[in-house]
């Protein structure tokens, strides 16, 4: 197959990348529409919007898409293939759906049941998680550990090349909320290294997760960091508190394959390290094209006739 189109359409932002056939990025568009506050017709312009922007080339070049835009708020509800899965039959399911004259294919989201019993389910880090399979040595793909910060962040186990088990944690959303809505976080902010490690080296063994949230306040007023790094200490706090509870979940002695945006993959990291693991990282963007790739050339090498919602 030649070129394709790779579209990560999450809740919050819609991420357009070219491929082509040796799996690099040759044009990309990044737009802050998500699904999470947009209409169907407001999703539906912004992907036709999208495509009429296209140089002409890549026009009617097949297009892939993964993430939210799959989901019962997205442009068409995908089914969930139930865990283990191999994120290669992924291309099995597949569904072509019609926007104006744009024809595109939305890939199916994973579910699971942690191990407390509760259902939980992705949509996109699938097809990062694939795109993540074609670099990895064959010791890897027996076995290893992945995180894939964003929004809802994904820990997810691979065993012998499948997805056997994976959690979200609500870590992202969480900062962005109490970040714009709460009395934590007021005024204009800077990043600041020394309190983002502050906040995640507050996850002492008897730390109260709640008391830790809102010490992002209570240290300010005791002078203990200035105003306008609440939103850098909070940052470590919660993202401490999700790192720390994964490597005690998956075992703390995995090495972290992490996958995603530089400036999350890099917060991540420095918890893992503070917490004495290891980790390594990789470009999400690269990751989620490389995996669409491989859908759409599995898909059209198995099916001569297309799958219509």
């Amino acid at each position: 197959m030649g070129d394709m189109i790779a579209i990560d359409w999450g809740g919050t932002n819609f991420r357009l990348q070219v491929v082509n056939t040796l799996g690099d990025i040759v044009y990309s568009l990044t737009l802050p529409i998500g699904v999470n506050h947009s209409s169907r017709a407001e999703l539906e312009q912004c992907l036709m919007n999208a495509i009429a922007q296209l140089p002409a080339q890549y026009v009617n070049v097949p297009i892939v898409m993964s993430g939210a835009v799959g989901s019962n708020v997205g442009l068409y509800e995908t089914p969930y293939i139930e865990c283990p899965v191999n994120p290669y039959q992924l291309a099995e399911q597949l569904i072509n759906i019609q926007v104006g004259a744009v024809h595109a294919y939305i890939v199916p989201g994973v579910k699971t049941h942690v191990r407390t019993g509760l259902p939980d389910v992705m949509r996109g880090e699938e097809t990062q998680v694939l795109g993540w399979m074609q670099q990895a040595s064959k010791a890897e793909l027996k076995e290893a550990l992945l995180c894939l910060p964003g929004t809802h962040s994904k820990w997810v186990l691979l065993k012998r090349g499948k997805i056997v088990d994976f959690y979200t944690a609500f870590s992202g959303e969480l900062f962005g909320n109490l970040c714009a809505q709460s009395l934590l976080v007021s005024g204009t902010q800077i990043h600041d290294e020394a309190a983002f490690v502050q906040g995640i080296k507050a996850n002492t063994r008897d730390a109260f997760l709640l008391n830790l949230i809102f010490s992002a306040r209570s240290r300010v007023l005791a002078g203990l960091h200035e105003k306008n790094v609440s939103a850098a200490y909070l940052s470590g706090v919660l993202i401490g508190a999700e790192v720390k509870a994964a490597m005690h979940l998956y075992g703390e002695g995995k090495k972290i394959h992490l996958i995603g945006a530089d400036h999350l993959v890099d917060s991540y990291a420095t918890a893992i390290q503070i917490y004495q693991g290891k980790s390594v990282k990789y470009q999400g963007a690269l990751m989620a094209a490389q995996g669409a790739m491989l859908l759409a050339n599995r898909f059209f090498m198995n099916h001569s006739l297309e799958r219509r919602a």
